[in-house]
């Protein structure tokens, strides 16, 4: 996130280099053992790629439709939402090609593993007025049905209306060849070719039955398929990729056991270095086709049970810098994974259900990833600006970001991944703002439970009211500290002119 583009303000804020320290005490760090003072810079003076509203979203299975979790009746998950948003849902996951739609009460085939009705659209209309959301809606494509899939569409076209952004024809294609559910959706030799084909198949079917409908896609797990498809991928209105960090689940009853990034791995440089590959691959990608990209899925890992990187502060340390490195690319909405039932079983989900007893009424909470989710789109609705930490020492584990509004306010991430060692204390030398922040923290890097976002937590029903810390400067500058396994949000306002 560092040497962004940047919005023309002609305003360079800088930080100055103070005496190296041992021990001081600022507002945001009272009598911690500290290193040497960093300078940061946030060169405002370029506009760069735009941070729209909404570009941090949720992502969720197609069996939750069926599931009576997404209504407007449920005032947490509607809270969270509208705490986070507006923004967009997707609906999709590896049960979108088990799913089957019906629109006239059929018995389902045997392999369904999930039903989808209009009742289940209708409800899901209630749920996106309230939060003002809107949804990506996954279709089966592993059970090759265009017609089904067409139904299915135009009744959601009728239903949702301009709350429809688009449909996402199947999940993870290039992986149909590998057992899912125990079942083989296509031979070993399933080609980006053949899948092409069976895209515009449904491309067509879908366009007779809602004319003007958004397609997206591939929405595949390896960035080769993307790679292959060259020019091809044009046949969508945006470029879909799945991302998640290096994990390995095991089979049989052991599952929970899943090797998953631990706390280090997830908020490690290799990681990072990982993340920009990816990046620079999609959007080399989009920018053959020509068309924008989207991050559809995401999260810290694709195995249920519990991994030391998650649920904990952890992962939403790493879900705030991956947010905000991957708009940074252009990328115009990226989604995280999860589902509503009980956390036991959905560790990475930013929001579940605490217990048995909340899941079956539909009462969910956010967990640490979330705060992380929140954290990052307070930077939205802004342009990146590029930012530089100059210091006497390394600073690897040590990421920052920045927006800028129209209005000329200055957003900016600070964001210490280090699990342990010294506070980083950092430095700003701007005179003409005022400044404030509010700490992403928890007890430890590893902790589960006491994580708070601008210093106070969620509330188990879904309300947040944060506490943002009034900065003041000390020879003309704003100090600031980052501890260990902790980010701040820094907003600077420009002072009123005086006349």
């Amino acid at each position: 996130m560092k040497g962004l583009r940047a919005s023309r303000m002609p305003v360079l804020i800088a930080a100055t280099l103070v005496a190296a320290g041992a021990w001081i005490s600022v507002r945001s760090a009272s009598s911690v053992q500290l290193t040497q003072i960093a300078v940061l810079t946030v060169d405002t003076s370029h506009p760069g790629i735009a941070f729209e509203r909404g570009g941090i979203g949720l992502s969720i299975e197609t069996s939750e439709l069926n599931s009576g979790r997404l209504n407007a009746s449920h005032t947490s998950l509607v809270r969270l939402m509208r705490l986070l948003g507006p923004s967009v849902l997707r609906i999709g996951g590896s049960s979108v090609d088990f799913s089957w739609w019906t629109g006239s009460g059929e018995s389902p085939p045997p392999w369904a593993t999930s039903i989808v009705t209009p009742t289940d659209l209708l409800a899901l209309r209630g749920l996106l007025t309230a939060t003002g959301w809107r949804v990506l809606l996954g279709v089966d494509l592993g059970h090759f049905e265009p017609a089904r899939a067409a139904e299915e569409v135009r009744y959601a076209r009728k239903i949702l209306g301009s709350a429809l952004v688009g449909v996402e024809i199947g999940n993870e294609p290039n992986a149909f060849s590998a057992a899912n559910n125990g079942v083989v959706l296509r031979p070993p030799t399933y080609s980006v070719g053949e899948y092409l084909s069976e895209v515009e198949a449904y491309r067509q079917t879908l366009g007779t039955a809602a004319p003007g409908v958004s397609i997206y896609g591939p929405a595949v797990s390896r960035t080769r398929w993307l790679t292959e498809m060259g020019v091809a991928a044009r046949i969508f209105t945006a470029i879909t990729e799945h991302y998640y960090p290096i994990a390995t689940c095991q089979a049989g009853p052991s599952s929970s056991a899943s090797q998953q990034p631990t706390a280090a791995e997830l908020l490690s440089p290799v990681a990072r270095q990982q993340e920009d590959e990816t990046l620079g691959a999609l959007a080399q990608a989009g920018a053959v086709a020509g068309r924008p990209t989207r991050i559809s899925e995401t999260g810290t890992g694709t195995c249920s049970g519990r991994s030391s990187g998650a649920p904990t502060l952890a992962s939403a340390l790493w879900a705030l810098d991956w947010g905000l490195r991957a708009a940074s690319y252009g990328v115009q909405g990226i989604y995280f994974h999860g589902h509503l039932g009980v956390c036991r079983s959905h560790a990475q989900s930013p929001i579940c259900a605490p217990d048995a007893e909340a899941a079956e009424a539909s009462d969910v909470a956010a967990q640490p990833e979330y705060y992380g989710l929140l954290a990052a789109s307070r930077l939205e609705g802004a342009r990146f600006v590029p930012t530089r930490m100059i210091a006497p020492h390394p600073l690897p584990n040590l990421t920052t970001c920045a927006t800028v509004t129209t209005a000329g306010t200055v957003k900016i991430a600070i964001d210490n991944l280090a699990a342990t060692g010294l506070a980083q204390p950092v430095s700003i030398r701007m005179s003409e703002y005022t400044a404030t922040e509010e700490p992403l923290a928890g007890p430890s890097v590893d902790a589960i439970s006491g994580v708070t976002l601008g210093s106070v937590q969620i509330t188990q029903s879904g309300r947040w009211r944060p506490r943002p810390a009034t900065l003041s400067r000390a020879g003309g500058a704003f100090r600031v500290v980052v501890r260990p396994a902790s980010s701040l949000i820094i907003t600077l306002r420009p002072r009123r002119s005086r006349r």
